[in-house]
């Protein structure tokens, strides 16, 4: 037996030809790699989507950013969003804020000298409903599309703006608030009837060291767009404006210092008539602007004096001493007896009117047989005295019979309809 190993074991010539096995590596890298993958398509497609759409960026300056975000704050246009919010940064001086926003192609070509935006939700109040929502999402910017040349600089503002357009120009009047001022700033709407004529300018005051008084000087901006006068089909002029305003103020009308609605509402400056006023007379100038006079009594503190004026003191001691007196009204033995005494009585008319009852029918039906036999007696002596000549004595006793007869039934009658009469007596029952 040789000690060589066996060649068949090892694939020698005489055994069977060898198999080998080889790895091929696939292009897919395994299913681990499929969330990677899906976010980086998705990536992938938001930038050439956003680069598709394109944009254009503009800078809109505040004074505050009032809880504006970037990437959550819409631009919107007719109610439809056509851009964002992508920067907020402060002014170097610390005065404003300058905010850049994207805007897509919808809206990009209405970006003109004349297009305004204004903030919607900035400063939510009570008296519109509207924007208590912008206390959770924030404010919105409104874009206004204007005439004018291409730009993309604007000066942001805080509310919605009362001038028909960016280009008009004001007619500017001061008026001089005596009173407190309260929150009115500039923005404030001018109404004249409940319509908007113009805005507030701006609010300030001043002291004269002098005579230690101070007052509150406002500016009135009046557009002539909204000052619609009768008879004029274009817009009018500011001179005509002008003499219109001078010929209200000389028949009384005087500016105040309103809330709309009452207590709650925005500040606002109203132009009134004031029943009795004497003629004002020319305009005064103040500070170079014609001055409109203001009724007394405006504002807040007309408001305040008014309720110092209400005896309140006085009012609460007579509701407590009425209320005392009340109290021992009721508590009195007295009362009480009275109403002891009225429920008994009631019980008694009750039992007797009860017990009278069933006579009352018998009784009524006698009386009526008892007139009549009245009314049968008087027929038979006016039947006697027919053929005879007439003695004023028989006369008057047929007539007498009569209205005997006429009386009884009479009687009849008023108990058949009133029954409780019998009890109460006819003095006592209700007409």
């Amino acid at each position: 037996m040789s000690g060589r190993p066996d060649e068949s074991e090892h694939g020698g010539p005489g055994s069977p030809e060898r198999v080998q096995a080889g790895v091929r590596h696939g292009w897919w890298p395994g299913w681990i790699w499929a969330i990677p993958i899906a976010a980086l398509l998705l990536v992938i497609w938001l930038g050439a989507r956003y680069l598709l759409a394109g944009g254009t960026d503009i800078t809109i300056r505040f004074t505050d950013a009032h809880g504006m975000k970037r990437q959550n704050t819409d631009i919107v246009l007719r109610g439809t969003r056509v851009g964002h919010v992508t920067g907020i940064k402060l002014t170097g001086d610390g005065t404003a804020v300058i905010l850049t926003a994207s805007i897509d192609d919808e809206g990009a070509k209405f970006l003109r000298t004349g297009t305004r935006f204004w903030l919607k939700g900035a400063d939510p109040s009570l008296s519109n409903l509207s924007s208590i929502g912008s206390l959770l999402s924030g404010p919105s910017i409104v874009m206004s599309p204007g005439p004018g040349r291409k730009s993309r600089r604007f000066i942001g503002l805080e509310r919605k703006p009362i001038a028909p357009s960016a280009s008009e120009r004001p007619i500017l009047y001061e008026i001089s608030l005596g009173g407190d001022a309260g929150s009115l700033s500039g923005g404030a709407p001018v109404v004249l009837r409940g319509f908007t004529v113009g805005e507030v300018r701006d609010v300030g005051f001043t002291y004269d060291p002098t005579t230690g008084a101070i007052s509150t000087p406002a500016t009135l901006a009046i557009y002539p767009s909204l000052f619609h006068v009768k008879g004029m089909r274009a817009v009018p002029t500011a001179a005509q404006v002008c003499g219109e305003i001078e010929r209200l103020i000389d028949q009384g009308m005087h500016a105040r210092l309103t809330r709309s609605p009452p207590l709650i509402g925005r500040y606002e400056v109203s132009l009134r008539s004031q029943p009795g006023a004497p003629p004002a007379g020319p305009l005064r100038a103040a500070d170079g602007l014609p001055q409109i006079p203001v009724a007394s009594g405006g504002g807040i503190a007309s408001i305040v004096n008014r309720i110092k004026k209400v005896p309140i003191q006085r009012i609460t001691q007579n509701v407590l001493e009425i209320t005392q007196h009340v109290a021992a009204l009721t508590a009195s033995p007295k009362l009480k007896d009275a109403i002891v005494q009225l429920d008994a009585a009631l019980r008694q008319i009750h039992q007797t009117t009860a017990k009278a009852g069933p006579q009352i029918g018998p009784l009524i039906a006698r009386l009526r047989r008892a007139a009549g036999d009245l009314e049968s007696t008087a027929n038979s002596a006016n039947r006697l005295m027919s053929g005879t000549a007439t003695q004023t004595g028989l006369t008057n006793t047929a007539e007498q019979i009569r209205q005997a007869a006429r009386a009884v039934r009479s009687l009849a009658n008023y108990l058949d309809r009133h029954p409780a009469a019998l009890i109460r007596g006819r003095g006592g029952d209700a007409p």
